[in-house]
């Protein structure tokens, strides 16, 4: 039997899924975040090893023989980094066929394998990323922390945080955000929260975000306006790679994905709204299968091509 494993690597969590040469799922593993721009290969290594010894024991498998591995990271625009991914990846695992791939090439597959459709990444980073029928590709966002990703994790987290700030000097309305946050982040001054708003802490701003969904569900106008802003944000994202994929007036998924969505209908309802407002035959729906699914499928998918006499599936 042919195994074959799929790495979906965020920000805050890994996903690892072991498949057979039918596409089944045999086993699901999950450990802590392995961006490449924030982890050392000797983390990459422990969080990838780690997730193999889990699936290895669910599946009942005294070792992990691998025809092919597809992985999918945040962080892989980095060739640099790509590279070094590709090198730990391929010492470890020592599969026939490797491929490493950004994270939104994992959960596009997911959502369509090679065909036409867009994928919104909401994390605890943000992108949007598509294809046309043609096979050209369009990517918006995925520019990390310290330049916003407008709509992640992090940026919710970090207006979160300037709002408790504004509230607590006067310069802003009364939040139910403050009593949340001082807890989220362990603070008890608002000094303490300065601290907290750098791209280092992307990981710790994106926790905060089900604190404003649930301070939003509460009544509070400033975490609702957090979640609307997000919101609008993130379907801008998606209506620019519409746009340049020309694919505004064309029925295409748009499938969505992250934990910003997983914690936030509410985020998912205003892309959803924003985004017909601009292309009216666009579908905004959850992503069913998980981006490591995706990579699974990848991996499958150009392993069968290289395959003598077998097409690849669809």
């Amino acid at each position: 039997m042919s195994f074959f494993l799929g790495i979906d690597g965020g920000g805050s969590k890994t996903e690892c899924v072991l498949a057979d040469e039918a596409g089944a799922v045999l086993a699901r593993a999950a450990g802590g975040g392995t961006n490449l721009r924030r982890v050392s290969p000797a983390e990459l290594r422990a969080t990838i090893t780690d997730c193999c010894e889990q699936l290895r024991h669910a599946a009942g498998l005294r070792a992990l023989p691998l025809e092919g591995v597809g992985a999918g990271f945040a962080g892989a625009g980095d060739a640099r980094a790509r590279a070094i991914a590709h090198e730990v990846l391929a010492e470890l695992l020592k599969p026939r066929r490797l491929t490493v791939v950004g994270d939104m090439e994992a959960a596009l597959e997911a959502a369509g394998g090679a065909g036409r459709g867009v994928v919104l990444v909401a994390g605890t980073g943000s992108i949007a990323y598509g294809r046309n029928n043609l096979g050209q590709q369009a990517r918006a966002g995925g520019e990390g922390p310290a330049r916003g990703d407008a709509g992640s994790g992090f940026d919710i987290g970090r207006r979160a945080v300037e709002a408790v700030r504004r509230a607590q000097d006067g310069r802003g309305p009364a939040t139910r955000l403050c009593e949340s946050l001082f807890t989220g982040l362990e603070a008890s001054r608002v000094e303490d929260l300065e601290a907290k708003v750098g791209a280092e802490s992307a990981a710790e701003l994106a926790a905060l975000v089900p604190g404003v969904v649930a301070a939003a569900r509460a009544g509070d106008a400033v975490a609702r306006g957090i979640l609307e802003e997000a919101g609008g944000a993130l379907a801008g994202l998606a209506v620019d790679v519409l746009r340049q994929l020309g694919l505004l007036d064309t029925d295409v998924r748009v499938a969505t994905t992250g934990g910003v969505f997983a914690e936030a209908e509410e985020i998912r309802l205003e892309v959803q709204k924003q985004v017909r407002a601009a292309a009216p035959r666009a579908r905004v729906e959850p992503l069913e299968a998980s981006p490591a699914e995706g990579a699974v499928r990848l991996a499958q998918r150009l392993w069968l091509e290289e395959q003598p006499g077998r097409a690849a599936q669809p």
